[in-house]
């Protein structure tokens, strides 16, 4: 979590790096748990499937359940017709199937246990989306940098602006990346973004040193959603 002190100290990092280059660095921390529905719905179906045929399975089938929950509707113990075993069936699917989306919309599974590939491409959307609402791409030499952070998908997610992209290495995200991560890890989520911005302000020096004027065009401070 971050307080004010940490805040500070993200604000502080981000105006020393930036003193030092006409690159603009914005950092953004996505507090929101984002459902992913559609894992919800995989990880329902896959209920609805498996729950009624293992019952079954156990002996607990369709005319079980017709005794148990509907004792006016057939004598107990009398076999159900094949058709009413169809339909009671599939009504038994259908009610595992909604009770199963509106447990897993409220537990982790809908997000942190979603699939990595799934949750590295809802993080990498909503970067882009913070990239462009920010006005990251309107700088004047096209020289922006988002540090993006998704608290509960445990994700980061660097977007650099076309101005730098051309010119630095791939390898020097990944060391900004690993060194936000590292400190996350450690429960201190200031002073990943300090390192972060640290390794960019640096990088963002060697290639863009500032301007004559070295307009601040972006806000110097960590951004909560």
């Amino acid at each position: 979590m971050l307080d004010e002190a940490g805040h500070a100290r993200v604000a502080a990092a981000i105006a020393e790096a930036e003193a030092k280059t006409s690159g603009e660095i914005v950092c953004v921390l996505d507090r929101d748990a984002h459902v992913y529905l559609e894992w919800v719905l995989a990880l329902a179906a896959a209920l609805a499937f498996l729950l009624p045929f293992l019952a079954t399975l156990a002996g607990f089938g369709p005319t079980a359940w017709r005794d148990a929950f509907l004792p006016s509707w057939q004598a107990p113990g009398e076999t159900l017709p094949d058709l009413a075993t169809v339909e009671l069936y599939a009504a038994a699917q259908v009610l595992v199937f909604l009770a199963a989306v509106l447990v897993l919309r409220q537990t982790p599974l809908a997000q942190r246990y979603a699939p990595e590939a799934m949750r590295r491409a809802r993080v990498h959307e909503l970067a882009l989306k913070q990239f462009l609402a920010r006005g990251i791409h309107l700088t004047e030499a096209r020289t922006g940098v988002l540090v993006f952070v998704s608290l509960h998908d445990h994700m980061t997610e660097i977007v650099a602006d076309e101005g730098i992209y051309a010119k630095v290495s791939p390898e020097v995200w990944a060391e900004a990346d690993a060194a936000l991560l590292e400190e996350a890890a450690r429960g201190d989520l200031a002073a990943g973004f300090v390192r972060a911005v640290g390794v960019i302000g640096a990088t963002l020096a060697a290639h863009f040193p500032p301007s004559a004027r070295n307009r601040d065009e972006l806000p110097n401070r960590l951004i909560e959603l």
